[in-house]
């Protein structure tokens, strides 16, 4: 993930800096040095914000599967 691809996907979250920090469980200054490019942005944060970005749509198939389930 390069700080362009973070940056779209925090705004596609509807979220600002601090508030994409905050979800990240991360420093503001952290996130704001991966954002601007300032500092190499870590794996695990791709996985994390596809997490964020897929969540609501898993957590609706997982609802919906144990829907099914139920006679």
């Amino acid at each position: 993930m390069n700080p362009t691809e973070l940056a779209a996907a925090r705004r596609s979250l509807g979220l600002n800096r601090a508030e994409m920090a905050l979800q990240l469980a991360t420093p503001y200054r952290s996130y704001q040095d991966w954002e601007l490019g300032h500092r190499r942005i870590p794996g695990i944060v791709r996985v994390a914000v596809e997490l964020l970005q897929h969540k609501d749509r898993w957590v609706m198939a997982a609802i919906a599967a144990k829907h099914r389930e139920t006679p």
